[in-house]
């Protein structure tokens, strides 16, 4: 979009989040040099019934500090298709 290549040009952002493109997590810095872009994965479950890589994403802000951390599989994957309902 031209749009969001525009702000990230002439805009100072740490991280810009985009997802619904079906594409896999990915986590890289911008063209600009300075922003780390992230496609977070759509919280689908996938053939087998499991969650993808990067679905899940916990963004803080501590004494003015932005910080990311993609949620471990080992947590994701206690949560399947078959059993979500009763978790």
């Amino acid at each position: 979009m031209t749009e969001i290549r525009e702000v990230l040009d002439n805009v100072i952002f740490q991280y810009h989040f985009y997802g619904h493109t079906g594409e896999p997590f990915i986590e890289e810095t911008d063209f600009n040099g300075i922003t780390q872009s992230i496609k977070v994965r759509e919280l689908e479950f996938n053939e087998n019934g499991m969650l993808e890589k990067g679905c899940m994403i916990i963004l803080t802000k501590e004494n003015g500090e932005l910080n990311i951390e993609i949620v471990d599989e080992n947590f994701t994957n206690k949560m399947t298709k078959f059993n979500w309902k009763t978790q």
